[in-house]
Parts: C-alpha cells; sequence; structure tokens
C-alpha cells in the first residue's frame, strides 16, 4: 500500500467512543507514522458529524462495513463495548486489517484465542490495546522490581476504581459485557502478572454482583505465585477515583500512587532500610506511543508489545474470577 511503503499507516476508527475521543485518537494525531485516514459509526449521525469536525479525518462512514471495505485503511482502532469486540476483530481480520482493540481483547479466553487465529489466517496483527504498559512509568517501575533491591518479592497490591453512578453506562450491561473486572481490574492483573514475571497458581476471588444488571461492581481477587509470592487485586464502581499500586519484598517497599495512563510528571517512591528515594519520571502520551509501537510492528520493525500469550494470561484470570463471582 502507497501510505505503507511511506512508513505511515492509514488508521481507521470504529466507533465514536468516548476512549477513541479523549484517549486514543488525539494520541494517534501526534504519532509519527499515523495517518488519521478514517471513522466510522453507525445510527448517531450526530455524534459522527462532531468527531469529523473535531479529528478532521481524511473520510467518514456510517457503517463499520465500509470503513473495513476501503482498501486504503491499513489498520483499524477498535474502541467498542467489550461484547462487540468478537465480532469486529473477526470482520475487520477477514478485511485483511491490523487490528488495535481494546481491553479486554475477549470476554473469555475462548474468544481471544478465535479472535487470534482468525487474524493469524488473514496474515494481520493483532494487539490489546493496554495503553499503560507502553509508559515509561511502566517500564521503570519493573526495571526496578526485577534489580532485586526489594529482595524477594512478597506482595503485589493494585487498586484501581470510580464511583459509576450513571445506569445508562455500557459499562453496567450484561450483554455487552459490563462489569468492573473487565473495565479495570483487567489492568490491575496485566500489572500484576507483568510485575511477577509468571502466571498465578491459585486464584481466589469475591466481589459484589449488581441484581439489577447482572455484572460485577466490584472484585477483589487473591492471586498466589509458584515463588510464594501474593498479589491482590482490587476494582470497584464504588468508591472515590483510586488507581495505584504497591510492591512489596522482603527488603524494600516500591509505591506508584497514580493512574495507569498518567501523562506528565509521575513519581515512584522507594523504601529500603537503607534509604527512600523518588524517581521522577516524565511521561509522554501513553496512547501515541501505543499508536506508534504498533505501527513499528505492522511495518516489520518489531513485533506487538502485549503479546498473544499475555492477553490469554490475563485472559484466564479474568474468566477464573467471573467464574467463582458468578457460582457464588
Amino acid at each position: 500500500m502507497e501510505q505503507m511503503q511511506q512508513k505511515k499507516i492509514n488508521w481507521g476508527v470504529l466507533g465514536c467512543a468516548g476512549i477513541a475521543e479523549g484517549r486514543v485518537i488525539p494520541g494517534l494525531l501526534k504519532a509519527g507514522n499515523a495517518v488519521l485516514y478514517a471513522i466510522a459509526s453507525r445510527g448517531n449521525g450526530e455524534k459522527l458529524t462532531n468527531f469529523q469536525q473535531k479529528f478532521q479525518p481524511e473520510v467518514v462512514y456510517e457503517s463499520y462495513e465500509a470503513l473495513l471495505d476501503d482498501p486504503k485503511v491499513d489498520a483499524v482502532y477498535i474502541p467498542l463495548p467489550n461484547g462487540l469486540h468478537f465480532e469486529w476483530v473477526l470482520k475487520a481480520a477477514e478485511k485483511k486489517k491490523h487490528i488495535l482493540c481494546e481491553k479486554p481483547l475477549g470476554a473469555t479466553q475462548k474468544e481471544a484465542k478465535q479472535m487470534q487465529e482468525a487474524c493469524d489466517k488473514n496474515g494481520v496483527l493483532l494487539m490489546e490495546a493496554f495503553a499503560y504498559r507502553q509508559s515509561p512509568l511502566t517500564f521503570r517501575a519493573k526495571s526496578i522490581v526485577d534489580s532485586g533491591i526489594l529482595g524477594k518479592l512478597q506482595l503485589i497490591e493494585s487498586h484501581y476504581g470510580y464511583n459509576l453512578q450513571n445506569e445508562a453506562n455500557v459499562r453496567l450491561s450484561k450483554e455487552l459485557a459490563g462489569g468492573a473486572t473487565y473495565d479495570i481490574g483487567c489492568y490491575n492483573l496485566n500489572l500484576i502478572r507483568y510485575l511477577a514475571g509468571s502466571e498465578p497458581t491459585k486464584i481466589s476471588a469475591t466481589g459484589k454482583v449488581s441484581e439489577k444488571f447482572g455484572v460485577d461492581r466490584e472484585s477483589t481477587i487473591v492471586m498466589e505465585f509458584e515463588n510464594g509470592l501474593k498479589a491482590v487485586s482490587h476494582c470497584s464502581f464504588n468508591v472515590f477515583p483510586y488507581c495505584g499500586y504497591m510492591v512489596v519484598g522482603d527488603k524494600g517497599i516500591l509505591t506508584v500512587p497514580f493512574e495507569f495512563n498518567s501523562k506528565g510528571t509521575t513519581k515512584i517512591q522507594v523504601k529500603t532500610a537503607e534509604k527512600s528515594e523518588e524517581f521522577v519520571v516524565e511521561c509522554p502520551d501513553n496512547y501515541m506511543l501505543e499508536i506508534e509501537q504498533f505501527g513499528r510492528a505492522i511495518l516489520g520493525e518489531g513485533a506487538p508489545l502485549i503479546t498473544y500469550e499475555d492477553t490469554l494470561g490475563n485472559a484466564a484470570v479474568i474468566d477464573e474470577t467471573l467464574r467463582q463471582l458468578f457460582e457464588k
């Protein structure tokens, strides 16, 4: 394709979601190897018009199918509700489009496997969109943990929550795979597994399931790992907004009291018996970094940062968590 030969990826965006408007499209517009080529919507002409005026893509489409049929589209970003990821990843793969899909990739591990198989069959790349993993803050925290300064790891805790009152919010839709664990718990689980460097061997989950909506409004997940490490994920739609994580070893503690996709000046606090340190990390736009990284992978300049195995590992923990929550 002509654009790809110029080392620019023509992007299409399937849907006018809030995450696309507030985070990903602004990041895409700043990315050095990306072009906002097309945006599609369905059933909401006013929203599409607003996106067109705000972001000025080269073309807009009133259906997702029409965007996927455009041969100039190299890659698509899918910000649709969780329950629609499976359908549209398969359709995009059939049209030979590379795919960046919001987290969680599938509603189950089985779905994630089928999505990857469809992309492999059609020769396109697929990546789950955990933008925070592109951040210098995340890389720095991982490097400190791996340095051994904290000693033998004993505990990782990650918390993410806010107060969701709008009952019309898609995150409360059972049909569209809503719920706190899918929406924000997935971040905790991804981070914990990344810092631990392995998969949990035991999972125990409790939470609060809404009788009205049939989704979890809160979950607390306790994980055990082979080396004796314990981890706790807590996510909730019922709390004052909070996000942060802590790693405790037998020789020190690391704390990151910042939202996963923070931009600007962030800090990592490390305390050992010898001293307390604060590491200042300047973070650019994680969404810009994500678009650029996946673009490089499309151009053959590396592999997608979030691997298939990583996605399956997260999905396995979510599957087991929800099984336990909904069987009780």
